[in-house]
């Protein structure tokens, strides 16, 4: 067998695993989460809601949930999905079972590796098109709110997506490794906990652009934003895929060597 073909059918074994797993319906329930609460809270306020004549009521809807998922939502489900993903093969001895095939290891770690970031890539794009679709209902039961009336800024509001997505990769990078070298589910969790709590407190910091649990709330607030060349590419993007090649390299060196019980 070549490399690709190592490399694809240990991508698809994981993606099928995922099927059977709690993973595969946080990804759904997290997506929704944040819309769900909007749909409630327009329903029930619309009153207080209704745009000035000739405003664009989509920019204020989209960004407003932007924002309130990227300091903690984002990473939270982050953190607990990687968790849940290698911890498939943790509960059941399952990595042993793994690494006693005979397949490279690498295909086994980036494999896996790419169902996780996959994973992350369809929460976004399910919390994306929830977004909108709970827009136009709620713009079809109150029409005086304007939903209907106007189109969402599709590509301002992809743009701060996929910011975002790209700072979240280098947690992506630390996490999994550590959660594929700790069997204990719990300490790559109350790690990763902890870190995003400081990340929360110290975005502030000019030194913050080194603190990769920070870059998610940098990503909506990037610290070369007069830059257009840069607008899909701040500097904490730059730092965040340098933190997952990092860390990808480094786990996979490290799980390679490591004697999987």
């Amino acid at each position: 067998m070549t490399a690709i073909t190592h490399y694809t059918t240990s991508t698809v074994n994981e993606f099928q695993k995922l099927k059977r797993t709690f993973a595969f319906w946080l990804t759904i329930i997290s997506a929704l989460f944040i819309p769900i609460i909007y749909l409630l809270y327009y329903l029930i306020k619309y009153k207080q809601l209704i745009p000035t004549e000739g405003v664009n009521p989509w920019d204020k809807f989209i960004v407003e949930q932007i924002r309130a998922a990227v300091p903690l939502l984002v990473p939270m489900f982050i953190v607990l999905v990687t968790s849940l993903i290698v911890q498939i093969e943790h509960k059941s001895s399952g990595l042993k079972h793994l690494f006693a095939l005979p397949i490279p290891k690498w295909s086994i770690y980036f494999g896996k590796l790419t169902a996780v970031v996959c994973t992350i890539i369809i929460a976004y794009t399910l919390f994306f098109i929830f977004m909108v679709s709970v827009g136009y209902i709620v713009g079809m039961i109150h029409e005086e709110l304007k939903f209907v009336s106007f189109t969402p800024n599709y590509f301002e509001n992809i743009k701060l997506l996929f910011r975002s997505f790209i700072a979240i990769l280098g947690i992506v990078g630390l996490q999994f490794w550590l959660s594929f070298r700790m069997k204990n589910f719990i300490i790559p969790l109350g790690i990763g906990t902890v870190l995003i709590v400081t990340g929360l407190i110290v975005y502030r910091a000019e030194e913050a652009v080194y603190f990769p649990y920070a870059y998610n709330m940098l990503s909506l607030f990037p610290i070369d934003k007069d830059l257009d060349s840069l607008i899909w590419f701040p500097t904490v993007s730059i730092y965040s895929l340098g933190y997952f090649l990092l860390f990808s390299l480094i786990g996979y060196i490290d799980i390679n060597r490591k004697n999987i019980t």
